[in-house]
Parts: C-alpha cells; sequence; structure tokens
C-alpha cells in the first residue's frame, strides 16, 4: 500500500512570515527609535523624582456593628430608617444604578442644641457615600424645620440619585446575582460633632424598606437589608485625628431571570455549535463546504460575542458565558484545522484508496465531536463552579 506524502504549502509559509514580520515592525521600529534618542529626551531614561505623599490599593477598613457593641454612655445615636420607592437604569456597564425614595433621621436634644449652636442643618449630617454625581441627584427635606417630638427631635428626607457599585461580582453572567448597595453615612468632618462618637443605627424590625416598583427589567428581587457599620478613614482631612463615622449599608439583592438569559445570550451560541459538531457528517468529498462552515461560524461568533462584550465593564477575570465563547472558539478554529488536512489526504489519495482514507477520516471525525463536547462538559462545569 503506498503512502500518501503531505507537505505543508510553500506559500502558506511565505504569508505567514510576511504576516508576522508586519506585526512587528511597528514595536521593533519604535523600540529602536527610542534607543537613538539623547537621554533629556527618551521617557525610558527618565528618572522619576520621588513623590511626596505615596499609597497603594486597599480595601476599606469598615466594621459591623452589632447591639451589644453600642453603649449609650459613650455614643451619641441617631436613629434612621429607609424607604426605596424606585429602583431604575442600571448599567452593569458604568456600573451605575439610579434609585428614589425617602429616609428620615430621629437625634436626641443634645445634639440638636449642638446643631443650634453651630448652624448646622441636619442634612449636613448625612451624605451618601456611593453617590455618583451629585449635580445630577436630588436631596431634599420634606419640612423646611425638624420637628419635636417628645424628647426627640425628627426630620425626613426625599432622593432621587445615581449610586455606584462597588462590588460587581459577573462571575456566573448571565446567570449572576446582583448586590446593589446604598451606603447612607454620617459626614466624616461632623463625626466628632459630639467630641464622642456619632452613630447612625436603622430602626429595629423595619417595614417596607422597598417599595412596589423596585423591580428591574432582567431581575428577580429577592431581599433588602440594612446593616449598621463604622468606617475608619485612611486619612484625617487635615484634622490631625483618627475618624470614624457611622454608616448603613442599604443592600438590595437580585437574581437572574434564567430564561430571558438563555434565550437571549446562550441560545445562539448552542446553534452555532450544534451546526459546527454536525458539520463532520459531511462526505468528506464535500471539502470546500466543510472548510467554510468553522470559518463562519468564527465570525458569527465574534460579533455574537461584541454584542454582550459592549454591555459590560472591563474585568480582569472571565466570566461564565465568556469561557464558553473562548472553548468555542478553540473548537472551531481545531475543526477548521482538522477538515484542511483530511480535505488534502482526500484530494491527493489515489482513487483505488479512496473509500479507505474515507473511513479513517471518518473515524477522526467521530474522536474530533466526541472530544468537542466532552470539552465543552468539563468547561461549563468548570466555569460554573470557578
Amino acid at each position: 500500500m503506498p503512502t500518501i506524502k503531505r507537505r505543508f504549502p510553500r506559500g502558506a509559509l511565505i504569508l505567514g512570515g510576511l504576516l508576522l514580520a508586519l506585526l512587528l515592525l511597528v514595536p521593533i521600529t519604535s523600540l529602536i527609535s527610542l534607543t537613538r534618542l539623547p537621554m533629556e529626551q527618551n521617557p525610558m531614561g527618565k528618572v522619576l523624582p520621588m513623590p511626596w505623599a505615596a499609597q497603594g490599593s486597599e480595601l476599606p477598613i469598615i466594621k459591623q456593628l452589632q447591639p451589644n457593641s453600642v453603649n449609650e454612655m459613650q455614643a451619641t445615636l441617631i436613629h434612621g430608617g429607609i424607604h426605596l420607592e424606585n429602583i431604575y437604569d442600571l448599567s452593569l456597564k458604568d456600573k451605575t444604578f439610579s434609585a428614589d425614595g425617602r429616609f428620615w433621621l430621629e437625634w436626641p436634644e443634645d445634639l440638636q442644641k449642638e446643631l443650634e449652636k453651630q448652624s448646622l442643618q441636619p442634612i449636613q449630617l448625612i451624605d451618601f457615600a456611593n453617590q455618583v454625581t451629585e449635580w445630577e441627584g436630588r436631596l431634599e427635606a420634606d419640612n423646611a424645620q425638624a420637628m419635636q417630638r417628645g424628647d426627640k427631635w425628627y426630620q425626613s428626607f426625599n432622593f432621587s440619585m445615581q449610586f455606584n457599585i462597588h462590588q460587581l461580582n459577573l462571575g456566573r453572567y448571565p446567570f449572576n446575582n446582583l448586590n446593589l448597595p446604598i451606603t447612607l453615612a454620617i459626614n466624616p468632618i461632623h463625626a466628632g460633632l459630639m467630641q464622642r462618637q456619632i452613630l447612625l443605627l436603622p430602626a429595629r424590625n423595619q417595614q417596607g424598606i422597598i417599595g412596589e416598583y423596585a423591580n428591574l427589567d432582567g431581575y428577580q428581587l429577592q431581599s433588602a437589608q440594612i446593616n449598621p457599620e463604622l468606617r475608619t478613614y485612611r486619612t484625617d482631612y487635615g484634622l490631625k485625628r483618627t475618624i470614624k463615622a457611622s454608616q448603613l449599608n442599604i443592600n438590595l439583592k437580585y437574581s437572574s431571570s434564567f430564561w430571558p438569559a438563555f434565550i437571549a445570550l446562550l441560545l445562539p451560541l448552542i446553534i452555532i455549535l450544534l451546526i459546527v459538531l454536525i458539520s463532520p457528517y459531511l462526505e468528506s468529498s464535500l471539502g470546500d463546504i466543510r472548510i467554510a462552515i468553522p470559518s463562519t461560524a468564527v465570525l458569527t461568533l465574534v460579533f455574537l460575542q461584541q454584542g454582550y462584550v459592549t454591555n459590560l465593564p472591563p474585568s480582569p477575570y472571565l466570566t461564565y458565558l465568556d469561557r464558553l465563547y473562548a472553548v468555542s472558539y478553540l473548537i472551531c478554529v481545531s475543526l477548521f484545522i482538522l477538515f484542511a488536512w483530511s480535505s488534502n489526504v482526500f484530494e491527493r489519495a489515489p482513487a483505488e484508496l479512496r473509500e479507505k482514507i474515507v473511513k479513517r477520516l471518518d473515524t477522526y471525525d467521530r474522536y474530533f465531536q466526541l472530544g468537542a463536547i466532552s470539552l465543552l462538559f468539563v468547561i461549563s462545569i468548570e466555569a460554573w463552579l470557578h
């Protein structure tokens, strides 16, 4: 039985070498031009001056307050509540959302006297720590003056603001859960107004944290929680003392709607992969048609992926959908190589040997299909558990 010799086309080698040289031309020429510049003009040769102050990336120092850790004798207590009427304008790309609602405060007589002494309004004690832009939001008092109720003072405020999502975990996108935070905090400048700690605490067992219009398209509201926290700032704002400010963290938990996400983002990918994995059943003699299928699938995958990536923020990790697309690219490229090789083998085989060659190539196609399906299963499980 004569052997069939396969040679890699010389034209393909020449074309690949030209493309590689073109890709490397710009960085190499730029590096050579930089090395020829005088030292005073070379940006790589300049020595940067030492900074007067420097700080690396650090997480905020936040401690959750427990009921047994609150000492009314050592702190001034402000009790507050919040009602969120609307949640809307969610943008995963910008990591923002908007909310409308009201919050109210109740504080003791001695704090009211200190506010009057320093000509401060209660609204000046409060900040939304994760507010995006102040000029686009609204924060107004419902009444011009606070009301006295017994030995306490009370005032409510309405707001409409855009908030930032500090931590957005899209590892299981598009089936990820979503946590939307709203942080109501004591202004750090006034945190030591009474010469002792001011603590902002939630009302016990508050009802109606969220209203009837707090739903988001594509997500289902699961719960809303209010947790009191104490944040230690890494700066002293020029006050020459450690600043600790109390805050209320309102956390809204949403879960994704499975079927809309599946049909919109996963179903097109599954259909393309089915077409690609069925294509090896075509006869080996149809080499041109077989080769066209994986290359067309790759172009379609690129457009599909760009369609959802534009709605997501840059991320240092791969999402669940990213991993599925990555393995889909690998399957399509591998199948293209297999089809190109098998087509060359079939065309160069003598007529009397083609029947045996076709059976052998069909065996390779079945192995590829099983391997691709196994790889998809493993990667999908690994991506979900990662």
